[in-house]
């Protein structure tokens, strides 16, 4: 029941946000449509490559963050398994997410290693989330006032305490020590939550690790960035990269908001933030095209599934 309201909240969010930008952008829909009549083939696919780039570095990443847990994993597995999450985060919009997808079969890699398998595609989130945070604070310290609104501001300030505390925590086994008292109403998952803990602390012991996993997410952010960058280019727009590195890892942080995957609150903020520099309709035309590009990853993460025997066995079992 209470996945179904928080599917139906986000839902909610997605569909009244993209009313809301299309009741904003009335009046302006021939300018957008010409905009994007005139996207350039060649600058598209640039951004298309580069978005590939950075997916395929963030598969890297999943696959070296497994690995240490004594999983074995290949490349090539990895990259197809972020494909196909991608395919469940946008078209099956259910609580099925993509880390569920990526969790389960590889818990399938090894015998009885399912929380493991769970907590390393926790921790490979949670290095890319934390990541988005640092560069978006960062943005946020050399922004000036006209970039963000002061409730965004403060919101990116407020988030950044909290990851750093749940570091903090995570990384520190005296401190969480601290807070156990907060298990005695969980008694009946204190057990699993302590297991859960203990495999994601373990990853302390791997310093070399987290830095080239932190390495890792920064360049797949950059590539990422200049993927928006020749999106831009395409339809005759031109965003200088430090706009892009300044205002880019803000937009990331506000489209984790729930949502159906960011789905209009990427655009809305897309809109917001690059809006006064390449003008609105040219702003929301980027961001259709960059919808149009996870649509398009998505397909081919839909067609690996449907194709791949390994895949589609091991995951009927959590889709039906």
């Amino acid at each position: 029941m209470k996945q179904k309201v928080s599917i139906l909240i986000r839902a909610a969010v997605s569909i009244g946000l993209i009313v809301l930008l299309l009741y904003i952008m009335r009046g302006k829909y021939g300018q957008i449509i010409a905009a994007l009549q005139r996207t350039d083939a060649a600058l598209f696919a640039a951004a298309f490559a580069a978005y590939l780039a950075a997916l395929t570095l963030a598969s890297l990443r999943l696959m070296l963050i497994i690995r240490a847990q004594d999983i074995p994993l290949l490349f090539r597995e990895s990259l197809s398994l972020t494909f196909i999450g991608y395919f469940f985060n946008n078209f099956l919009p259910t609580s099925i997410g993509g880390d569920v997808v990526k969790a389960y079969y590889v818990s399938h890699k090894k015998a009885h290693e399912r929380t493991t398998s769970y907590t390393a595609v926790f921790v490979d989130r949670a290095i890319g989330l934390a990541t988005m945070v640092f560069m978006a604070f960062c943005a946020i310290l050399f922004a000036g006032d006209a970039v963000v609104d002061p409730s965004i501001r403060r919101m990116i300030y407020v988030i950044t305490a909290v990851s750093a505390a749940g570091i903090f925590f995570l990384a520190h086994k005296g401190f969480a020590k601290k807070f156990s008292f907060l298990l005695v109403p969980l008694r009946p998952i204190e057990k699993s939550l302590r297991k859960i803990y203990h495999a994601i602390n373990r990853y302390r012991h791997h310093p070399w690790l987290i830095i080239q996993s932190l390495i890792i997410s920064v360049i797949s952010q950059v590539l990422y960035f200049f993927s928006i960058g020749f999106t831009a280019l395409s339809i005759g727009s031109h965003i200088s990269v430090g706009e892009i590195l300044l205002r880019m890892p803000i937009v990331s942080m506000i489209s984790l908001l729930p949502s159906i995957n960011g789905l209009g609150v990427r655009e809305g903020s897309t809109m917001l933030l690059f809006g006064p520099i390449i003008g609105k309709e040219n702003a929301f035309a980027v961001s259709i095209l960059i919808l149009a590009i996870l649509f398009i990853v998505s397909i081919i993460g839909g067609a690996i599934y449907m194709l791949s025997p390994q895949f589609k066995v091991r995951l009927n079992e959590i889709t039906t």
